[in-house]
């Protein structure tokens, strides 16, 4: 039944600008990371060893900044096609629980965020591939320190997906679930150079790629996933006794 739930979910995106968000906001971001390295750095400056800089840039302003804001999106679009169009009831006149609508619609906005996660990383190896057509030196650009710029955002989001699928599914209203995408995410940028980053999920992407101690990384990939099980399972909970609005 989940399978045949996720089918409908994907009907209802083509209906919906989900899909193209989720190629704009990864490309929006290698376009800008680009055009201002490029901007700034002298063409003979640009080496195979500086533009693999660009890999960890891209990846910190996607975890840092645009992540966090594309998954409130995505979610508050999810959902807001049953709000928007009053189908509520009739989804859930279905022969499914209501848990299982909500496991399919969680698992259709993580399966949307890695998507985009891998048009980041796509847009990234053309962009560097481009460069090296028009001349550019491309000896080391693919060699990174570490691959976790290249994975760890995404697993280290999931507690923030859960928190903003949760929103999105009892408001109709997105201004709530914007609003605290936005200012977590720029209390997270604050936060994530702190000690104190553990207490707000938003933190974790932009933790879990670029915190300075290798360990401090580690930590945050090995946190988010627990604890995004723990705030699913408190949902679900939370589901029979909460009326959608």
């Amino acid at each position: 039944m989940i399978g045949q739930l996720l089918v409908v979910e994907m009907l209802k995106m083509r209906r919906s600008l989900v899909l193209g968000m989720t190629l704009a906001c990864p490309l929006a971001v290698v376009a800008l990371v680009f055009v201002v390295t490029l901007h700034q750095t002298p063409v003979q400056d640009m080496t195979g060893a500086r533009m693999s800089q660009l890999w960890v840039a891209v990846s910190a302003m996607w975890a840092a900044f645009m992540l966090p804001l594309y998954i409130a999106l995505a979610t508050s679009l999810i959902n807001g096609s049953e709000h928007r169009n009053h189908t509520w009831r009739l989804m859930l006149s279905l022969p499914v629980s209501v848990e299982e609508l909500y496991l399919a619609k969680t698992l259709a906005a993580a399966g949307l965020m890695l998507c985009a996660h891998l048009v980041l990383l796509a847009a990234t190896a053309v962009g560097v591939a481009t460069l090296g057509l028009l001349g550019y030196e491309l000896a080391g650009a693919f060699d990174l320190r570490s691959s976790r710029p290249l994975w760890a955002a995404p697993v280290a989001a999931l507690p923030v997906l859960v928190i903003q699928h949760g929103l999105a599914w009892h408001y109709r209203s997105i201004v709530l679930p914007l609003s605290v995408a936005v200012i977590a995410t720029f209390v997270g940028l604050q936060v994530g150079n702190s000690q104190h980053w553990p207490w707000l999920p938003w933190a974790y992407p932009l933790v879990s790629t670029n915190a300075t101690a290798m360990e401090t990384q580690v930590l945050a990939v090995l946190i988010a996933p627990a604890l995004g099980v723990v705030l699913f399972l408190a949902s679900l909970q939370l589901l029979p006794r909460r009326e959608i609005v």
